[in-house]
């Protein structure tokens, strides 16, 4: 799974891909891929950096 963030409002959500629609704002907004492949992660699997 990946983890996007919306460029608008930050909701973060878990997914094969991003929605069209954010389910937060109700806006077509663009998701960041914050999956983070970095040990520091641990499992939480989001870059929060980002």
């Amino acid at each position: 799974m990946t983890e996007w963030k919306c460029s608008d409002c930050g909701y973060s959500m878990s997914g094969d891909k991003p929605p069209e629609v954010c389910p937060s704002c109700q806006h077509k907004c663009e998701f960041i891929d914050v999956t983070c492949y970095i040990p520091e992660c641990k499992e939480e699997g989001r870059d929060y950096r980002l």
